[in-house]
């Protein structure tokens, strides 16, 4: 159980890492499809949340999946 878990925490995060890496244009539609436009104060730009959060959930995603010890 923990494996599929793992898994999808790992294939998550490697959505997450293509969908941050998007070209500009590519990720406006993204975010419009996703929801809109809004802004809030002293929100980080979404791509840097995307990249951060792929890469915190691979890490646990493989941890989980035991390649990192």
């Amino acid at each position: 159980m923990i494996t599929k878990f793992g898994l999808v925490l790992c294939l998550a995060s490697v959505a997450m890492l293509i969908t941050g890496s998007l070209p500009k244009d590519k990720m406006d539609k993204v975010q419009t499809f996703m929801g809109g436009q809004t802004k809030y104060d002293n929100q980080p730009p979404v791509r840097l949340q995307l990249l951060v959060g792929g890469i915190f959930f691979l890490i646990i995603g493989l941890v989980m999946l035991g390649v990192i010890h």
